[in-house]
């Protein structure tokens, strides 16, 4: 996980832009190759996209830039979009050469019984392929920012034997090291809608990594913000104060 987690503090500035099968082609993401290019000026130290995305723009990403591999999708024109399926497998993910999958867990929602043995299943495969795997684990809509119920939903993650955990900030430094605690493993915080206000976007990444965050994954507050790459270079100063860019981090 060494292009995942970096730096001296091995922290992940990771920007999803893998929103596409949920909200299709929306201004930000609409034009794949320079949304990307925009992101990685800014210090973006990994991206995860779907596996279309990035054949459009793998030629961009250069050596020391994780990429992350969405392998279940959930298609926003589906009557049934709820909850993610899978589409790609661990030998598809190793082929493409990637640093990790991702897989996205959204509890409340109906059918985590399948989700959750075909995530442990996903996760073997992985494993035994030398592929880490990062796990997006949601809490019930009703539910979503509670600490409490985040903590499980992240433990839950743990348990089947994740790597890293994707899942949101609760809002509060103190409750969120709990978290942490609860899954003793790399811990990224979720952007969620965009904010529509960059210092925002900064605090909440200042505040997550204070309570013990390895970083963060903002998608829509950064490619939905009026100068994306600014909004990426804040973040990284707020990751990474040591250093002004990724290369030196």
């Amino acid at each position: 996980m060494q292009r995942l987690l970096v730096g001296p503090h091995r922290r992940c500035l990771l920007v999803p832009l893998d929103h596409g099968p949920w909200l299709g082609p929306v201004t930000g993401i609409d034009r794949p190759r320079q949304i990307t290019s925009a992101v990685l000026a800014g210090g973006a130290t990994a991206l995860l996209v779907t596996p279309g995305f990035l054949r459009q723009v793998a030629d961009l990403i250069p050596p020391q830039v994780g990429i992350v591999l969405r392998v279940s999708v959930s298609a926003g024109l589906s009557a049934e979009a709820r909850q993610e399926i899978p589409v790609v497998t661990a030998s598809t993910a190793l082929r493409m050469d990637v640093d990790a999958v991702a897989v996205s867990i959204f509890f409340g929602r109906g059918g985590e019984p399948f989700l959750l043995q075909w995530f442990g299943q996903l996760i073997e495969q992985c494993h035994s392929l030398g592929l880490p795997v990062v796990a997006e684990m949601m809490p019930p809509p009703e539910q979503f920012y509670q600490p409490e119920q985040i903590a499980h939903a992240a433990r839950i993650g743990m348990e089947v034997g994740a790597d890293i955990i994707k899942t949101n900030y609760c809002g509060d430094i103190v409750a969120f090291r709990q978290v942490v605690a609860a899954t003793a493993l790399p811990v990224i915080v979720a952007g969620g809608p965009s904010s529509g206000n960059d210092d925002n976007t900064l605090e909440v990444a200042g505040d997550a990594v204070a309570a013990g965050a390895a970083g963060v994954a903002f998608g829509r507050r950064v490619w939905q913000a009026p100068h994306p790459e600014e909004v990426v270079a804040g973040l990284h100063r707020v990751l990474f104060p040591a250093s002004s860019t990724h290369a030196a981090a």
